[in-house]
């Protein structure tokens, strides 16, 4: 069963707490909330075409083909054939494996759009990730240090990668 689909009007509401759950920015690049408006632009204008957006982002379904998170794969270059991949799933998703699943079939998918390496970049810190994108097929392939700002402190970073 897949669990990566395009993301739908319907999705709206799980992705506005997601982006806005500010736990989440230490993670990321997002340095300010996001409004619902922006967020329905979003979902109504991106084509899904990851050549033509330089980026996809997908909706992880459970079992129940409930969305519980959100797949992205970004910074996607045609010239080097990589792109850069993030995930988020619920507190109520987590520890059933989707993730692991979500990442396996992005990978899938980035070898059909002929895409020869997918890579993440995360905290030294955070174990779960580190240990999901191993169980997802990644190897940890550099420490970059102090890559993250974290307040007044930095901090270093994994890159994972898959190929």
């Amino acid at each position: 069963m897949t669990h990566l689909h395009a993301v739908e009007p319907e999705d709206l509401d799980l992705m506005y707490i997601i982006e806005n759950d500010m736990q989440l920015w230490q993670h990321a690049s997002t340095t300010v909330p996001f409004s619902r408006y922006t967020l329905q632009r979003y979902i109504k204008e991106s084509t899904t075409d990851l050549f033509r957006d330089q980026q996809v982002r997908f909706a992880i379904h459970d079992d129940n083909d409930t969305t519980c998170g959100f797949l992205d794969i970004i910074n996607f270059s045609p010239m080097h054939s990589r792109a850069e991949t993030g995930i988020v799933l619920m507190k109520d998703a987590q520890g059933r494996g989707l993730a692991t699943i979500a990442l396996r079939e992005a990978w899938e998918y980035a070898r059909q759009m002929h895409i020869r390496m997918l890579y993440s970049i995360v905290a030294e810190d955070n174990i779960q990730a580190r240990k999901l994108f191993l169980r997802a097929g990644y190897r940890e392939s550099a420490i970059i240090p102090s890559w993250l700002q974290n307040g007044d402190n930095t901090q270093n970073a994994i890159l994972f990668q898959i190929s």
